[in-house]
Parts: structure tokens; C-alpha cells; sequence
């Protein structure tokens, strides 16, 4: 999570959707006084690589005011959560933007990140073992009530949505990193492939994650 005073912003990180790497390319927009929660040890490696700030102002944040907000911002905070910790006027005057990525591919990442295919449980099992991580992410970033944030940014046309916040060298900088990567096998892995061997799995995500799906137009893959 990143809370930018310079920008304004606050980025929210959701699950499985680049969100690694596009925290360590925000960095370097942020002072001294902004809020970046710590990731693994592997990716402030990256960060310091860039000479970006890391890991500050996350617990007992003193804010631009002057107040002292007692808690602590962490890595994949909701909002819900991190609206307690941040005052009225930020919340109110700062965009807050996250990553959101069609629930079907997201899934599958998910699935491969666990390593659970190593364990011989497939997909199918996977998904029906696990719904509950399938909202995480509207979880973390809202799109409807008292804690909803104001931009989501689709991973599926990422360049383009990144180009309008209108941060020069933000979408290169993000492009160029290849945080948390690697993990799910390239062939035999795409959302048709996986979605018509397993089409119960598919059922699944389309109830678990239908608020998405609904309002950014993804189709069930099964059904393709």
C-alpha cells in the first residue's frame, strides 16, 4: 500500500494483479512523509535497486496535519480498515485508485502461486476448496458502499489505464519490473484451457466474484 501526499493518491494493493510491481514503480513519485508498507525482502531488493524510498511512515503515521494516526498499514490492508487509520480530509481529497484483473485468470494465477499443483489437488479442487479467496480483491478495493475507492485500474488494459493518471514514466517503469513472476506455466494455463476441463471451477468465480464481472463486462470462459 502507498499513500503519495506529492500525488494525492492512495493505492490500494489487491491480489494477483501486478500490484508488486506497480507499488515498487509508484515509489518513486513518494517523499519522506508518504506511507509505503513493507513487501519481501526479494522486492525491496528491486526497489533499492532504483534508489526509491522503502518501507516508512506505516505504523503510528504522522500525517500533513500534524495528527498521529495509532495503528499500522500493511501490505494488503482493505480499505475498509484503512479508512479508520487515515484522516477525514486525505480520504475525502486523495484519489484511491487499485488494480483489478478479470476473476477467471486471476484464479488460476492464484492457483499456481499457491504451488498447490505440486500437491496433485487440480483446479477444479482448488477452486471449490478455496471460494473465499476468490473476492479478496473487491474485499481490499470496493466498488460499492461507504469504502468504495474511485478508480480501478483493469490489468487486462493496464497501459492504457495507467496512462491517464497523467504519471510520466510511471507505465515504463512498471513494465520493466517483473516482481512475483514466473510462477504459472505458460502453456496449457489460459482461462479456456483450464475453465472447459473444469467448468464447475468456472461456476464458482462467476458467483463468488459476480459484482466485477458485472461491472467491467468479463464472460464466464466456459461458456465461451
Amino acid at each position: 500500500m502507498i499513500i503519495c501526499h506529492r500525488l494525492g493518491l492512495i493505492f490500494f494493493k489487491t491480489k494477483k494483479t501486478g500490484s508488486t510491481s506497480f507499488e515498487i514503480a509508484l515509489s518513486r513519485f513518494c517523499g519522506p512523509d508518504c506511507v509505503i508498507t513493507p513487501i519481501t525482502p526479494a522486492n525491496e531488493e528491486i526497489r533499492r535497486s532504483k534508489d526509491y524510498h522503502g518501507p516508512q511512515n506505516f505504523r503510528d503515521t504522522i500525517w500533513p496535519d500534524g495528527t498521529r494516526s495509532s495503528g499500522k498499514f500493511y501490505n494488503h490492508i482493505a480499505a475498509e480498515e484503512a479508512r479508520q487509520l487515515i484522516p477525514d480530509q486525505v480520504w475525502r481529497d486523495y484519489q484511491k485508485i487499485a488494480i483489478i484483473r478479470d476473476p477467471f485468470d486471476a484464479a488460476i494465477s492464484r492457483y499456481y502461486w499457491e504451488g498447490v499443483e505440486r500437491t496433485g489437488q487440480d483446479f477444479g479442487e482448488f477452486i471449490d476448496a478455496h471460494p473465499e479467496y476468490l473476492a479478496e480483491s473487491a474485499g481490499i478495493a470496493p466498488f460499492d458502499g461507504p469504502n468504495r475507492i474511485d478508480r480501478h485500474l483493469r490489468y487486462e488494459n493496464l497501459a492504457q489505464d495507467v496512462d491517464t493518471l497523467g504519471l510520466e514514466g510511471l507505465w515504463e517503469d512498471f513494465a520493466g519490473i517483473r516482481a512475483k513472476a514466473g510462477r504459472r506455466p505458460e502453456r496449457g494455463t489460459s482461462c479456456e484451457e483450464l475453465y472447459t476441463q473444469f467448468p464447475a471451477a468456472a461456476e464458482i468465480v462467476e458467483a463468488q466474484c459476480a459484482a466485477e464481472i458485472a461491472r467491467f463486462g468479463y464472460r464466464n470462459p466456459a461458456r465461451a
